[in-house]
Protein backbone atom coordinates (compact mmCIF):
# COMPACT_ATOMS: atom_id res chain seq x y z
CA UNK A 1 0.00 0.00 0.00
CA UNK A 2 2.14 2.99 -0.94
CA UNK A 3 1.93 6.29 -0.38
CA UNK A 4 -0.69 5.58 2.69
CA UNK A 5 -1.04 6.20 6.03
CA UNK A 6 -3.15 4.30 8.19
CA UNK A 7 -3.90 5.97 11.03
CA UNK A 8 -4.61 3.97 14.75
CA UNK A 9 -6.55 5.31 17.26
CA UNK A 10 -8.69 5.15 19.95
CA UNK A 11 -9.02 5.32 24.08
CA UNK A 12 -6.27 4.32 26.11
CA UNK A 13 -5.81 0.34 26.30
CA UNK A 14 -8.32 -0.09 23.32
CA UNK A 15 -5.47 -2.33 21.45
CA UNK A 16 -3.95 0.43 19.29
CA UNK A 17 0.06 -0.65 19.82
CA UNK A 18 -1.40 -4.33 19.67
CA UNK A 19 -2.62 -3.77 16.21
CA UNK A 20 0.16 -1.04 14.58
CA UNK A 21 2.20 -3.85 15.47
CA UNK A 22 0.44 -6.47 13.82
CA UNK A 23 -0.44 -4.59 10.60
CA UNK A 24 3.70 -3.10 10.64
CA UNK A 25 4.27 -6.92 10.26
CA UNK A 26 1.72 -7.69 7.98
CA UNK A 27 2.78 -4.79 5.49
CA UNK A 28 6.35 -5.86 3.90
CA UNK A 29 8.50 -2.32 4.01
CA UNK A 30 5.60 -0.13 6.44
CA UNK A 31 6.71 2.45 9.10
CA UNK A 32 5.87 2.32 11.94
CA UNK A 33 5.26 5.51 14.41
CA UNK A 34 4.54 5.16 18.38
CA UNK A 35 3.67 8.69 18.82
CA UNK A 36 3.55 7.58 22.70
CA UNK A 37 7.29 6.34 22.60
CA UNK A 38 8.39 10.06 22.07
CA UNK A 39 5.76 11.59 24.09
CA UNK A 40 7.07 9.01 26.90
CA UNK A 41 10.77 10.12 25.69
CA UNK A 42 10.50 13.40 26.65
CA UNK A 43 8.39 13.71 29.91
CA UNK A 44 11.39 11.30 31.46
CA UNK A 45 13.76 13.77 30.12
CA UNK A 46 11.96 17.39 30.90
CA UNK A 47 8.71 16.12 33.50
CA UNK A 48 9.61 19.49 35.36
CA UNK A 49 8.94 21.57 32.23
CA UNK A 50 5.67 19.48 31.20
CA UNK A 51 4.22 18.81 34.49
CA UNK A 52 0.73 19.81 33.76
CA UNK A 53 1.14 20.48 30.51
CA UNK A 54 1.08 17.01 29.20
CA UNK A 55 -1.71 17.22 26.71
CA UNK A 56 0.03 20.65 25.37
CA UNK A 57 3.36 18.10 24.39
CA UNK A 58 1.23 15.59 23.12
CA UNK A 59 -0.29 18.18 20.80
CA UNK A 60 2.84 19.14 19.71
CA UNK A 61 4.34 15.63 19.54
CA UNK A 62 1.04 14.52 17.15
CA UNK A 63 0.91 17.09 14.86
CA UNK A 64 5.07 16.63 13.88
CA UNK A 65 4.63 12.81 13.84
CA UNK A 66 0.92 13.31 11.46
CA UNK A 67 2.94 15.84 9.35
CA UNK A 68 6.37 12.93 9.81
CA UNK A 69 3.87 9.93 8.43
CA UNK A 70 2.43 12.43 5.58
CA UNK A 71 5.42 13.43 3.81
CA UNK A 72 6.91 9.60 4.00
CA UNK A 73 4.18 8.52 2.84
CA UNK A 74 4.09 10.71 -0.02
CA UNK A 75 7.76 9.60 -0.96
CA UNK A 76 6.47 6.32 -1.49
CA UNK A 77 5.77 4.41 2.09
CA UNK A 78 3.28 2.51 4.06
CA UNK A 79 3.83 4.79 7.31
CA UNK A 80 1.46 2.90 10.21
CA UNK A 81 1.07 5.61 13.02
CA UNK A 82 -0.38 4.49 16.44
CA UNK A 83 -1.68 7.38 18.51
CA UNK A 84 -4.64 9.16 20.37
CA UNK A 85 -6.05 10.97 18.14
CA UNK A 86 -9.08 12.90 18.63
CA UNK A 87 -11.20 14.11 15.28
CA UNK A 88 -10.07 17.43 14.97
CA UNK A 89 -6.44 16.73 15.41
CA UNK A 90 -5.96 14.78 12.08
CA UNK A 91 -5.24 17.90 9.99
CA UNK A 92 -1.42 17.77 9.84
CA UNK A 93 -2.17 14.41 7.97
CA UNK A 94 -4.29 16.19 5.27
CA UNK A 95 -2.37 19.49 4.00
CA UNK A 96 -2.23 19.38 0.44
CA UNK A 97 -0.70 17.50 -1.36
CA UNK A 98 -2.24 14.70 1.08
CA UNK A 99 -1.49 10.88 0.41
CA UNK A 100 -4.85 8.47 0.90
CA UNK A 101 -5.25 7.56 4.48
CA UNK A 102 -7.12 5.61 6.46
CA UNK A 103 -8.15 5.95 9.92
CA UNK A 104 -8.87 3.14 11.96
CA UNK A 105 -10.66 3.39 15.16
CA UNK A 106 -10.58 0.90 18.11
CA UNK A 107 -13.71 1.61 20.14
CA UNK A 108 -14.16 -1.76 22.72
CA UNK A 109 -16.49 -0.86 25.74
CA UNK A 110 -15.48 1.34 28.53
CA UNK A 111 -15.50 -1.59 30.83
CA UNK A 112 -12.65 -3.23 28.33
CA UNK A 113 -10.38 -0.56 28.19
CA UNK A 114 -10.42 -0.30 31.77
CA UNK A 115 -9.80 -4.09 32.22
CA UNK A 116 -6.76 -3.82 29.90
CA UNK A 117 -5.54 -1.12 31.82
CA UNK A 118 -4.37 -2.91 34.83
CA UNK A 119 -3.31 -5.55 32.32
CA UNK A 120 0.36 -6.68 33.65
CA UNK A 121 1.76 -6.48 30.42
CA UNK A 122 0.95 -2.18 30.41
CA UNK A 123 4.12 -0.45 30.32
CA UNK A 124 2.24 2.54 31.50
CA UNK A 125 1.13 3.77 35.01
CA UNK A 126 -2.69 2.86 35.54
CA UNK A 127 -4.47 5.98 34.80
CA UNK A 128 -8.53 5.16 34.83
CA UNK A 129 -9.17 8.51 34.86
CA UNK A 130 -7.41 9.04 31.59
CA UNK A 131 -8.67 5.80 30.11
CA UNK A 132 -12.37 7.47 30.78
CA UNK A 133 -11.62 10.35 29.21
CA UNK A 134 -10.21 9.55 25.94
CA UNK A 135 -13.13 7.05 25.48
CA UNK A 136 -15.64 9.88 26.24
CA UNK A 137 -13.61 11.85 23.30
CA UNK A 138 -13.12 9.09 20.85
CA UNK A 139 -16.69 8.76 20.57
CA UNK A 140 -16.50 11.79 18.09
CA UNK A 141 -15.01 9.98 15.38
CA UNK A 142 -18.45 8.35 15.33
CA UNK A 143 -20.16 11.93 13.64
CA UNK A 144 -17.28 12.64 11.04
CA UNK A 145 -17.57 11.86 7.65
CA UNK A 146 -16.22 12.29 4.31
CA UNK A 147 -12.56 10.48 5.00
CA UNK A 148 -11.61 6.56 5.21
CA UNK A 149 -12.83 6.08 8.72
CA UNK A 150 -13.50 2.07 10.08
CA UNK A 151 -15.24 2.75 13.42
CA UNK A 152 -14.03 -0.72 15.37
CA UNK A 153 -15.78 -1.56 18.33
CA UNK A 154 -18.17 -4.60 19.63
CA UNK A 155 -16.64 -7.49 21.30
CA UNK A 156 -13.22 -8.58 20.94
CA UNK A 157 -13.92 -11.75 18.45
CA UNK A 158 -15.76 -9.16 16.49
CA UNK A 159 -12.93 -6.58 16.41
CA UNK A 160 -10.34 -8.93 15.52
CA UNK A 161 -12.03 -10.21 12.60
CA UNK A 162 -12.87 -6.88 11.47
CA UNK A 163 -8.91 -5.77 11.96
CA UNK A 164 -7.79 -8.55 10.13
CA UNK A 165 -10.12 -8.03 7.01
CA UNK A 166 -8.40 -4.38 7.07
CA UNK A 167 -5.03 -5.87 7.15
CA UNK A 168 -5.94 -8.37 4.36
CA UNK A 169 -7.33 -5.56 2.28
CA UNK A 170 -4.38 -3.21 2.99
CA UNK A 171 -2.20 -5.84 1.88
CA UNK A 172 -3.84 -6.69 -1.35
CA UNK A 173 -3.82 -2.61 -2.30
CA UNK A 174 0.13 -2.72 -1.93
Amino acid sequence: MNTHVILTTGPRAAGKSTFAIEAHRALADSVLLHVDDLFHQLMDESRERWSRREIELYAIILRHELALARDLALEGSCVIVDATVLPDQFAPLLETPAPEASIIVLLPSLEECLANEHRATRTVPVREEKVRATWQEMQGWRAVQGLSIYIVDGPEPERRKTLAALLKEAGAAS
